[in-house]
């Protein structure tokens, strides 16, 4: 009788904590063969959101630039009153929806009372090229202007991709001359197509995610197009609001995130830099004392804004 092999698994070679367990090995697949099977399946993820006696929970049809119509999500705290709101953009490389990890961050917020969270399902970027996703993220934020009588502080949030496509919503409200928001909120965000960091040079394997992934999203978000001009790239950010920017140490967007909160702070913009420890690209999506104490710490700043 053959005795059977023991499956070794060797970790990621990067310190980054045991905590997350095999995460540690993941990394997401970025092909054109999974993008639709995981539009499905992840499609199903708020149909298992429940409201409960903290929160309301309800979905929204809008209709986007081009007439389609799109989904918003919106917790809102019932017994507790409160005058911020705060539009969310998930990430997931501009191809994938939000998983059930974002859904959770933005019923904590609702739960805890701290303001009513409006979440964006915008168009996948593989069937929909930018600008569609910055698009339809941008009428989610008109949706919120429209019906913002009760709110008196405007948050945008997003992470990851989500952050890229914050920050655009923030440049053509500006373009367009309409209010801005009184905060921004970015977790280890997606800033600049021109990949010259040096985190971005080391961290090719990373998991989760490396700048291998990075270069095939932003090759695939942008196609063709050739004039767009990322956060990273932008000259004048002066009319950007206070901002919080969260990185993670193993994480080839990390220097991304650095260099945009001191162009803010040359523009004596207020910046908080979170640089979590021990962590990558997307840690949240595991529970654990690292992720539930940086969660927290989330939590806190949203209730002071």
């Amino acid at each position: 009788m053959k005795k059977s092999k023991k499956i070794n698994l060797k970790f990621n070679k990067y310190p980054i904590s045991n905590e997350f367990g095999i995460y540690k090995l993941y990394k997401i697949p970025f092909n054109d063969r999974i993008f639709a099977n995981a539009d499905k399946l992840m499609s199903m993820i708020p149909k298992t959101v429940k409201e409960n006696k903290k929160i309301s929970f309800k979905t929204k049809t809008i209709k986007s630039f081009d007439n389609e119509k799109i989904d918003i999500y919106i917790f809102e705290p019932k017994k507790l009153e409160t005058q911020k709101i705060l539009l969310y953009i998930h990430g997931g490389g501009f191809v994938y929806r939000g998983a059930k990890n974002h859904y959770s961050f933005c019923k904590k917020i609702a739960e805890e009372g701290l303001c009513t969270v409006v979440y964006v399902d915008y168009r996948l970027a593989y069937k929909y090229k930018y600008p569609i996703p910055v698009e339809d993220a941008f009428s989610a934020y008109e949706y919120i202007l429209k019906n913002r009588k009760k709110y008196n502080k405007i948050i945008i949030g997003g992470d990851s991709a989500g952050g890229c496509l914050a920050i655009d919503v923030i440049r053509k409200a500006n373009e367009l001359n309409l209010p801005l928001p009184n905060y921004l909120f970015l977790l280890y965000p997606v800033l600049d197509k021109r990949m010259n960091t040096d985190s971005m040079k080391k961290y090719t394997d990373t998991p989760i995610w490396n700048s291998v992934l990075n270069k095939k999203m932003w090759e695939l978000y942008l196609g063709d197009n050739k004039d767009y001009i990322s956060p990273g790239e932008m000259e004048d950010v002066s009319f950007m609001p206070k901002t919080y920017i969260e990185t993670a140490e193993y994480d080839c967007l990390h220097d991304e995130g650095i260099e945009f909160s001191q162009k803010l702070k040359k523009e004596n913009i207020d910046v908080i830099v979170n640089e979590t420890k021990q962590t990558m690209h997307g840690f949240d999506i595991k529970n654990g004392k690292i992720t539930r104490r940086i969660i927290n710490e989330r939590m806190e700043l949203i209730r002071k804004i």
